[in-house]
């Protein structure tokens, strides 16, 4: 059944306005058409994030994560406002915003969707929400509709077990934390961007885990960068759009449309460019009383494993290059890199040009990124079909026979054949 219209839930990071650096979150919601191609209309929630109001709200809401009930609420409220049956439903968010996404879904999970002139109700639900599923009345809210989400997209998911401020995270547990970090049956299709170079413990990132059923798909990857080089939010953006990127790839392959032309001013990923430094001095100092440091675990608990976690092929590609080595202790080892090296999926980040040719017609098209032994993504303003056979010629990796795959506006996935 076509959808009748695209909701999609967006919630930013803690202290982030739209009118500061735009981070992802602010980006895709830039950049979202308000009507797809198909003709369905996509509508966008905006939510700003805890603490975005004056100088005792940014405190409270930043220090304790204070306002994250009313986020959740307000994502929720329009929901049941919007929601027609058949509507998709799309979640993203950063930092505590994806937090509140993630609760979001969870509430939407627990007690299903209000009717409209239930709305009134909304406190009693959040509050049976909070209240630990073994303490619960199972069946109060079991006959209420609960949609499916199509897809949830988060970048370096914090707050999970309370707000991520030092000496903080237990206080607040009771208000913001997760009572598990599993994925609700109605999550169709998962995301989530991560940190590998974030040591603030506070900071400490909440990745999926537990079991899936058939029909989901989870994908957990992980960036060079600190917190908001995944996220978003420097002005020197180069490093954050490359999950950015990521992230992209998996809405538009989902149905979601994005406005092409403003993404190639506002997404231009920079796999030189250096990591932000968020260790800052004060975090420093808690180091030495015991809230400082603490490098990143990329296969998180073994009593407790995170869902299908990878590593993004440009942290390879900037290995390789020389200058720089995750600081996780379970990073991959060198034999280990050297295997992955070769399977390198090479990301063209200044788009250079490349030739394509399809039965003697030549044209040029932009090389969004390659794998030398498998394929490439590319942007071409011809007409492709899934089956053609071209010729690409690009400077980076020689000349190779390659089939259309996939096609996505006026983007192509080609394979190589020889």
């Amino acid at each position: 059944m076509a959808a009748s219209k695209r909701i999609i839930i967006c919630c930013d990071g803690t202290w982030n306005e739209p009118d500061d650096i735009p981070t992802n979150v602010t980006k895709l919601v830039r950049s979202i058409k308000p009507i797809a191609s198909d003709g369905i209309h996509q509508v966008v929630f905006y939510d700003e994030g805890v603490g975005t109001g004056g100088r005792i709200d940014r405190f409270i809401g930043g220090a304790f994560g204070r306002g994250l009930e009313k986020n959740v609420l307000d994502c929720y409220r329009f929901l049941v406002h919007n929601y027609e049956l058949g509507d998709e439903i799309y979640c993203f968010g950063f930092s505590r915003g994806a937090y509140t996404a993630r609760a979001f879904v969870g509430l939407i999970h627990t007690v299903g969707l209000l009717e409209k002139d239930q709305l009134d109700q909304m406190r009693q639900v959040y509050k049976y929400y909070r209240t630990h599923p073994e303490q619960r009345p199972q069946t109060q809210y079991y006959d209420n509709y609960r949609p499916e989400i199509r897809m949830v997209g988060v970048f370096d998911t914090v707050g999970a077990l309370g707000a991520p401020t030092p000496f903080l995270g237990k206080l607040t547990r009771g208000w913001v934390g997760f009572f598990n970090t599993h994925i609700c049956e109605q999550v169709k299709h998962a995301y989530h961007a991560l940190a590998l170079d974030e040591r603030r413990a506070p900071f400490q990132p909440d990745l999926w885990t537990g079991s899936l059923k058939d029909d989901q798909y989870v994908e957990q990857c992980w960036f060079a960068g600190v917190h908001s080089d995944i996220g978003g939010g420097y002005e020197e953006c180069g490093l954050s759009d490359i999950p950015l990127q990521w992230m992209l790839i998996k809405a538009c392959a989902l149905g979601l449309e994005f406005n092409d032309e403003y993404l190639l001013t506002l997404c231009q990923p920079d796999l030189h460019m250096q990591v932000h430094n968020s260790y800052s001095y004060s975090y420093k100092l808690l180091e030495k009383i015991g809230a400082g440091e603490s490098v990143r675990r990329i296969y998180g608990d073994p009593a407790n494993p995170p869902i299908n976690v990878s590593i993004h092929d440009s942290v390879y590609q900037r290995i390789a290059g020389g200058k720089y080595r995750p600081p996780n202790p379970d990073f991959p080892t060198a034999d280990k890199l050297a295997d992955r090296r070769r399977q390198i999926r090479y990301m063209a980040t200044d788009t250079p040009l490349a030739q394509l040719t399809l039965k003697e017609f030549a044209a040029h098209c932009q090389l969004l990124d390659f794998s030398a032994a498998g394929g490439a993504r590319i942007q071409y303003n011809g007409e492709l079909k899934k089956g053609d056979s071209v010729s690409l010629k690009s400077e980076r990796f020689g000349s190779s026979t390659a089939q259309c795959v996939w096609k996505k506006g006026n983007q192509y996935g080609l394979q190589f054949v020889a």
